[in-house]
């Protein structure tokens, strides 16, 4: 972990971004997607899962159980080019664990689909150390939203985010932990008031652009 930066503590938030290597797109259609949002669900789980072929039969969720859970999945925002996830770690070296098998797992994947070799992510995933819940409910806001922060088209098959889990609405897929989001929305006052609480914060986000992204941005966060 020395060599990261930052030592992943448990019980403690961090936000998690990567993105593809020289900015290329790395989620081109649905099943890109899909994929990816089924290994986060399949590899949250200290029991080893290998090899793509393996992947694929992600239904046999091997010796699944809050004892293995190595993270809580408090938020998360696919783009076309790179994704941000909210992470509370549960397990031992859980972070380090879970994303090192989604990224190489996902670059098999791409690798053998596109026909390609290399590297696919831009180095190793960058992390950030969350203190305080109201940066925790605000990071919620950043990375739940981060499509339109991007001026991106919330419709686009490569765009999903965790809001709709926030929100109660059009959960095709369960990703975040129920608790954490429900433990956000009721500190907060519930599903409207975090609506609006959103829509506040998206928009100073989107105003202080420059301001924000200056201590949140790729090239900000832990090496």
């Amino acid at each position: 972990m020395s060599k990261r930066g930052i030592v992943f503590e448990e019980g403690i938030y961090y936000h998690i971004f990567n993105r593809g290597i020289d900015k290329k797109v790395i989620f081109h259609d649905e099943e890109d997607v899909k994929y990816f949002l089924d290994r986060l669900i399949d590899f949250n789980n200290d029991k080893p899962i290998g090899g793509v072929r393996r992947q694929k039969f992600h239904k046999d969720k091997i010796g699944r159980g809050k004892a293995s859970t190595l993270v809580e999945i408090v938020a998360y925002c696919l783009l076309p080019n790179h994704f941000h996830l909210v992470l509370k770690q549960v397990g031992e070296e859980g972070i380090s664990k879970f994303m090192q098998r989604v990224c190489t797992g996902y670059a098999m994947y791409y690798n053998k689909k596109y026909k390609r070799n290399g590297s696919l992510f831009q180095g190793k995933f960058r992390a950030k150390r969350l203190d305080g819940i109201d940066a925790l409910y605000r990071l919620s806001v950043y990375v739940n939203l981060n499509y339109k922060h991007h001026m991106i088209n919330p419709h686009k098959k490569t765009v999903v985010s965790g809001l709709d889990e926030y929100l109660g609405t059009k959960i095709n897929k369960r990703i975040c932990s129920k608790k954490e989001v429900e433990k956000i929305i009721d500190s907060i006052g519930g599903v409207m008031k975090y609506k609006k609480y959103a829509k506040i914060h998206s928009k100073i986000f989107i105003e202080n652009k420059d301001i924000i992204t200056a201590s949140i941005t790729f090239e900000e966060l832990e090496e």
